[in-house]
C-alpha cells in the first residue's frame, strides 16, 4: 500500500512538472538519495529524488468499544524527502524544480482516490505538510542516508491506514469415503 501510494502521488508530480516546464519524460523518480555501496542510487543526474526515510505509527486514541476479534487499522506518518540532484553547474535548477515540489503540494495538500488517478482505494487520504527539521537534524538525516547535503523539502505525510484482513482458509468437508470400509480393516 505504500508504495502505491507513493507511484500515484510521484505520477501526479511528474506531470505537473511536465506541464511547468513542457519536460517529456519523468523528472521525479523514486529511489534512496544513496546506493548500498554509498555511490549516488542514480547515475542520471538532473532528477528529483522521491526517498521514503522514516515510517512512523501513530498511537490513536480510540474510543472503548467491543472487541470484535478483527485487528484495529494501522495508521502511518511516512516521511518523504524530495531532493534535487542536478549537475553542480546547475544548482540554481535544482532550487527551481525544489520550489516546483513546494508549489506542487501547495496548490494540492490532499489526496484521495476521487481526486488522485491510481491511488488504492483502500487508502482513504493522504495529506501532506512540509516537515521541518533544526540544522542539528538535518545534519543528523544526511549523514544517516550518507549523502552530502542538496537542495530538498521533507514532507510528512500523514494517515495512511493498513487494515490488511487475514484470510482465513476453511477446507471443505472430506465427501465419498465409505465409513464401514476403515472398520473391517
Amino acid at each position: 500500500m505504500i508504495d502505491s501510494a507513493l507511484v500515484a502521488v510521484v505520477n501526479e508530480l511528474n506531470e505537473f512538472l511536465r506541464l511547468k516546464f513542457r519536460l517529456k519524460g519523468d523528472r521525479a523518480v523514486i529511489t534512496n538519495v544513496v546506493g548500498q555501496d554509498g555511490a549516488p542510487a542514480i547515475k542520471d543526474e538532473n532528477k528529483v529524488l522521491v526517498s521514503l526515510i522514516n515510517i512512523e505509527e501513530e498511537k490513536r486514541a480510540t474510543p472503548k468499544h467491543q472487541d470484535t476479534g478483527s485487528n484495529k487499522p494501522v495508521y502511518l506518518y511516512l516521511y518523504v524527502l524530495f531532493s534535487a540532484s542536478f549537475s553542480a553547474n546547475l544548482n540554481v535548477e535544482a532550487l527551481k524544480f525544489i520550489s516546483s515540489v513546494i508549489a506542487f503540494f501547495q496548490s494540492k495538500t490532499v489526496f484521495d482516490p476521487q481526486n488522485t488517478n491510481g491511488l488504492d482505494p483502500g487508502i482513504e487520504k493522504l495529506m501532506f505538510e512540509i516537515y521541518s527539521l533544526s540544522f542539528q537534524e538535518q545534519s543528523n538525516m544526511w549523514a544517516s542516508i550518507g549523502a552530502k547535503c542538496m537542495p530538498a523539502v521533507l514532507y510528512k505525510v500523514r494517515m495512511i491506514a493498513i487494515n490488511e484482513a487475514l484470510m482465513k482458509y476453511e477446507a471443505p468437508a472430506v465427501e465419498g469415503l465409505d465409513r464401514n470400509a476403515s472398520a473391517s480393516n
